[in-house]
């Protein structure tokens, strides 16, 4: 019989209780993004083919790291200073992230646009329109929610915008109009979430509270970001790349992969809840408990991540024949490789997003991302060329196993794993 971990163990039923519902409330808004942007690709696919829904995804992937660049670093390490922070403090570090967001918006989406233009081909419009949807996202105000732990909300003011702006664009969709109209109905939908979510938190009717507000110099923001920031963009554009690599190098299997990297990746943002409370709850740790709490999180991802990864790959061929209208069919092969990547996410942003952020050590996972990135994009393009869209993601795993042993050397080399009170909460993580 499998035991329980002995760091599991010590995790009091009422605390854990707590998280369940605060998962459970995060896990709402998720859930329900998740669902409606699955239900846009048969919709999409329906209503302008397999090729153009391939462009759409090619530019998503491409507006994705535009949408990091726009966020600027707030999604990792926003909700532990929200957490932390009095009722100015919130405030101040909002309004200074919208800002910094506002002055980098146009920009990068432009940059986004042209890029996805480019790599389009006879279809250059729908990969952009693609890109500038995604890109968007950056926009959310979601780690302020997660940092104030306000599940519901998140729900009300970010996630119900833009799903009925999802949902908007699929009635079109279904009612003939192009793949196009569902795209930039999901950007309208993002944008009025974007301004809901800030009149909620900033209640700019409330000017008093604004003007006593001291806010930092924007250079000092942009440049106090810069770890959270370098973490977040290398992580994204390792997400992103590969369905670029491959629409380059193999575009005639970019739809399976293009199918396999959308499951994959909404499978991941609809687990985020359950990140994004360990995000909030390691660095809450009482006063020397905090190597207790990273390793009690690291424990539960490893066994979540692993029964994870058996549980796609058992579901995995009905819901991809589902996505793809029976019109895409992945190997065996793929399929499991698909399903490892799911699970191994879960458990490198667990270390990253929540252990090393707490530990204030976001360098080391800056430098295990970039590393990579450097290893697994040269064996995603190689793989996709020689051994399709399977080769494609053994590239992946094999950047992300890179990545994650980075990461787990340096909190072993720390002693965090060998010793049972591992020091205060002020712990460092050695150097890599």
């Amino acid at each position: 019989m499998l035991s329980v971990p002995r760091v599991l163990r010590r995790i009091p039923l009422r605390r854990a209780g707590a998280g369940l519902g605060k998962v459970f409330g995060f896990g709402l808004s998720m859930l329900f993004l998740a669902v409606a942007s699955l239900a846009t690709i048969p919709a999409m696919v329906a209503a302008s083919g397999p090729a153009a829904w391939g462009m759409i995804a090619a530019g998503q992937a491409i507006g994705s790291i535009a949408a990091v660049g726009i966020a600027y670093g707030w999604e990792l390490s926003g909700p532990a200073v929200i957490a932390r922070a009095d009722a100015e403090g919130r405030l101040r570090e909002y309004v200074e992230s919208v800002i910094c967001k506002l002055i980098l918006c146009l920009p990068i989406a432009g940059v986004a646009f042209g890029l996805a233009w480019l790599i389009g081909r006879d279809l250059a419009l729908f990969a952009g329109v693609g890109a500038l949807s995604t890109a968007s996202i950056g926009l959310t105000s979601s780690w302020f929610f997660v940092g104030r732990a306000r599940p519901f909300a998140l729900l009300l003011c970010e996630t119900l915008p833009r799903v009925t702006g999802t949902a908007v664009g699929i009635v079109f969709m279904l009612a003939g109009s192009s793949a196009l109209i569902g795209v930039l109905w999901q950007l309208a939908g993002m944008l009025a979430a974007f301004v809901v979510s800030f009149c909620w938190i900033v209640r700019p009717w409330r000017m008093h509270a604004l003007r006593a507000v001291r806010r930092r110099p924007i250079s000092a923001v942009f440049w106090a970001q810069r770890n959270g920031l370098a973490t977040s963009i290398t992580t994204a554009t390792y997400g992103a790349a590969p369905i670029a690599i491959v629409t380059i190098f193999a575009p005639g299997v970019q739809p399976i992969y293009a199918v396999l990297d959308k499951v994959q990746r909404q499978v991941n943002v609809g687990l985020s809840p359950l990140t994004a409370v360990i995000q909030g709850w390691v660095p809450r740790a009482p006063r020397g408990r905090l190597p207790v709490r990273v390793r009690q999180a690291i424990s539960f991802s490893v066994v979540f991540g692993v029964i994870l990864s058996v549980g796609m790959f058992i579901v995995a061929p009905e819901l991809i024949g589902w996505l793809g209208s029976g019109q895409i069919h992945p190997s065996p092969l793929a399929l499991a490789l698909m399903s490892a990547i799911t699970g191994m996410v879960v458990i490198e942003s667990t270390v990253s997003k929540a252990c090393l952020s707490a530990l204030g050590r976001l360098d080391v996972a800056a430098r295990a991302t970039v590393t990579g990135l450097i290893v697994g994009l040269p064996l995603v393009a190689l793989g996709a060329v020689l051994w399709g869209a399977e080769g494609a993601l053994a590239g992946i795993i094999s950047g992300l196993t890179v990545r994650l042993g980075i990461e787990i050397i340096s909190l072993a080399r720390s002693g965090l794993f060998t010793r049972e009170d591992a020091g205060s909460s002020t712990m460092q993580v050695e150097e890599s």
